[in-house]
């Protein structure tokens, strides 16, 4: 007999568990105040890459699960998912004997870039190969995809998952930053991110340096520079001075950023939690998928395979 589930939230995390779910067989419901492209995903850089879960290692199962998935989806041009080049920079005085996210690497992906080669003030680098997502084309046709397949989507403000889990065999919870107040879970904070918007122009790699802080996205509809990471900030508006911060530093690296035009900027919230919420919750029939800080995009589809093994199991059964 085909089980009734309820997803409850519609960024990338729940999506990619509507995504797996559907593949699997079940009915899928997803609940949600908002869909793509008026929700937080959206507004992800989403390139993969193990940002924040370095003490989680269930986190690399997750990680290469989701970069599998990736590579799949770009063989569809439609998808707006391309490999790509990524290069992790590491400052003088930042060095790691061995960077922990190696760990989550597939093989294969990732080489250090010899010493002659490294700029000025950099101890190391490494020439990674990582999935860009471009959100403002993949949500869409994921979208598409679940609506094809029979998902329904349900716009709805939540207050509580009682009625849902009356109405269904199964709850999965991915509400991120929702699950402050309909779990009561405090541990989950808000992390302002905080980037600025360059007219697409010249063929750059993706650069991610922590310490500067630094990252350069190219996509289609903008180069996309950030960042902050502003923890217990809910104020999702932009400030002009910290734009024109991160913005200068991109110019330091990429010189020839000057010559693009700022079309605008944008800031979002991060679910981070010391740990990924990925369980049962105890004699209830919901599962609770989020916490991904600001590694959404890099843990999705692997953590959504997690949610539909649990589901296969029978861990999470009707209570009667």
């Amino acid at each position: 007999m085909i089980q009734k589930i309820a997803i409850a939230g519609a960024g990338i995390s729940g999506m990619s568990t509507a995504y797996v779910l559907q593949k699997k067989g079940y009915e899928v419901t997803v609940f949600a105040r908002a869909f793509s492209p008026l929700i937080t995903s959206n507004k992800a850089a989403a390139f993969w890459f193990p940002y924040h879960i370095r003490n989680d290692k269930r986190g690399v199962d997750w990680c290469t699960t989701s970069y599998r998935y990736y590579q799949d989806f770009m063989k569809d041009p439609s998808t707006g998912i391309s490999m790509h080049q990524l290069l992790k920079v590491l400052r003088q005085g930042e060095e790691e004997e061995e960077p922990i996210w190696k760990e989550f690497m597939p093989a294969g992906s990732f080489g250090e870039v010899e010493p002659p080669e490294l700029p000025s003030g950099v101890a190391r680098m490494y020439d990674v190969q990582v999935p860009l997502i471009e959100t403002q084309l993949f949500l869409p046709w994921l979208h598409d995809r679940l609506r094809e397949a029979g998902v329904q989507f349900i716009q709805t403000n939540l207050d509580g998952f009682e009625q849902l889990s009356e109405d269904f065999d199964l709850v999965i919870n991915c509400t991120a930053l929702g699950s402050r107040e309909l779990c009561g879970d405090e541990t989950l904070v808000p992390v302002r991110g905080q980037v600025g918007l360059l007219a697409p122009g010249p063929k750059l790699p993706i650069y991610l340096d922590n310490e500067m802080p630094l990252y350069v996205v190219p996509r289609k509809d903008a180069i996309i520079v950030g960042g902050t990471y502003e923890p217990h900030e809910l104020n999702e508006q932009t400030e002009p001075p910290t734009i024109e911060r991160i913005l200068n530093n991109a110019y330091q690296v990429f010189p020839e950023l000057k010559q693009q035009s700022v079309i605008g900027s944008w800031a979002g919230l991060r679910p981070y939690r010391p740990d990924i919420r990925l369980e049962r919750e105890q004699g209830t029939n919901i599962i609770h998928n989020y916490g991904h800080g600001g590694s959404g995009f890099t843990l999705a589809f692997g953590c959504a395979e997690g949610v539909g093994k649990l589901v296969d199991e029978g861990l999470l059964k009707r209570v009667v």
